[in-house]
């Protein structure tokens, strides 16, 4: 689900995005910022209220824009904020987003959370970004809430608001599944026991006493997330279609599809070079080695989308690759047999617990970071099994595979790579195409 065009947001008017309510705050404001970054925009995101930390993101703790810079430069984006520590006896929230997946946080007696920033100094950091993404209300990891008398805190810069429900809330009882349920009940004019029905849920999302409060005049979106576990599918058209009458633009996903899913990026670099004449894979290219270049971006990948790739592999025939890889945690896979072709090497990097992999070469020394992400989020986004970059509609490396495919990668021979596979079943193939074509060359001589 690509949430900028599930919500047709304008990136290019909504420069700063607050988004209020329950059922998935976090985990949409940080799906944004990595679809925001695949389009090579700078992201920040902070909160005015308090928001979960969640260790291995880009964080600067003190609003200093030295290196809100640097960290938007190696990551495109970061998360900004104030970190304070809470004595929590009952533990924290199950399950928070994290990096660009999903990790279990554990239940621990202390629970880290970020405090927002002073408006002045939002507006100061704001300069440094294309888009500004705030949490700005607060919900327990609740899927419902209406608001308190001082929430939600949306800054004044705001351009569009996005409120956001959680349909789990559907069928259950107010006192099980609302943020301060009294209010809700008050609200709604219910027993805190009573249960949560879709006329519910659609008067709080239309209410400027519910997740339309303190929004004014500015663009308003809702979100109904979490449509994966309604007993009845219908029941988020019937709530989208109130929204209608009362001409609000909402729409209904799930954010949940990239939790369950893991992926591995494996470097394909055990090549014997016989045109190059030597080992290509040291050969420098603006001074760094072809291999360590694509290493790099495959690191650089893993961390920005942490919780989803699950795992970076490289097969090689050279100790030297290998034993560099290793100093940086990646996996290494030794190919003794490399005159066999591409084919052993992608049999040998294939990881079977991986829901899909992602081979790239690594005499592709133009490759970006940012066509990996964008040829991650095509194939998440759509239902293909395979994906590949591509120039001009002409298939190329890298390209994904998911685990429907193993059998047949697995039968492959000699010189023959997954493009095969992929010339096999064209109609299961989605395509990310690039305008630079020399992203995808392969540096088979001395430049």
């Amino acid at each position: 689900m690509k949430v900028l065009e599930l919500l047709d947001i304008d990136i290019k008017k909504s420069r700063v995005i607050s988004v209020v309510g329950g059922g998935g705050k976090t985990s949409l404001i940080f799906q944004m910022a990595e679809e925001l970054v695949a389009f090579e925009k700078k992201v920040i995101v902070t909160t005015t209220t308090h928001m979960a930390y969640e260790q291995g993101r880009p964080f600067v703790g003190d609003g200093n824009l030295r290196k809100i810079r640097e960290n938007i430069r190696k990551f495109g984006y970061t998360v900004v904020g104030v970190i304070e520590e809470k004595k929590n006896s009952h533990g924290i929230c199950d399950a928070k987003r994290a990096d660009f997946g999903d990790r279990m946080e554990s239940k621990q007696p202390f629970s880290r959370k970020i405090q927002g920033l002073a408006e002045e100094k939002i507006r100061e950091v704001q300069k440094e970004c294309d888009v500004l993404l705030i949490e700005a209300d607060g919900a327990k990891c609740l899927p419902l809430k209406v608001p308190a008398g001082w929430e939600p805190v949306i800054p004044e810069m705001t351009d569009l608001v996005i409120g956001v429900i959680g349909l789990d809330c559907l069928g259950k009882r107010i006192l099980d599944t609302c943020h301060r349920p009294e209010l809700t009940a008050e609200f709604l004019g219910k027993d805190i026991c009573e249960k949560v029905t879709e006329e519910d849920a659609a008067k709080i999302a239309a209410s400027s006493l519910g997740l339309r409060k303190n929004v004014g005049n500015r663009e308003y979106r809702v979100l109904l997330n979490k449509t994966d576990v309604l007993e009845d599918p219908k029941a988020a058209d019937r709530i989208l279609e109130k929204m209608k009458k009362e001409k609000i633009y909402a729409a209904a996903g799930s954010l949940k599809h990239k939790r369950q899913y893991k992926l591995a990026i494996v470097i394909l670099a055990a090549g014997n070079s016989r045109r190059f004449g030597d080992n290509k894979l040291m050969y420098p290219v603006e001074g760094i080695p072809m291999y360590r270049r694509a290493l790099d971006r495959a690191l650089l990948v893993q961390e920005k989308m942490k919780g989803l790739i699950f795992s970076a592999a490289i097969v090689t025939q050279y100790p030297e690759i290998q034993k560099e890889a290793t100093k940086l945690g990646v996996k290494t896979v030794f190919n003794s047999h490399p005159e066999t072709g591409i084919s052993s090497s992608m049999k040998l990097g294939l990881l079977p617990e991986a829901d899909a992999c992602l081979f790239m070469v690594a005499d592709q020394p133009w490759l970006r970071a940012e066509t990996l992400e964008g040829l991650i989020l095509r194939f998440l986004d759509s239902s293909k099994g395979m994906a590949a970059v591509s120039k001009n509609g002409e298939p190329g490396n890298p390209c994904i595979f998911s685990r429907k495919y193993y059998d047949s990668l697995m039968e492959l021979t000699g010189d023959k790579g997954g493009k095969r596979v992929l010339k096999a079943h064209p109609e299961d193939v989605v395509l990310y195409e690039i305008e630079n074509e020399k992203e995808l060359t392969d540096v088979d001589r001395p430049l």
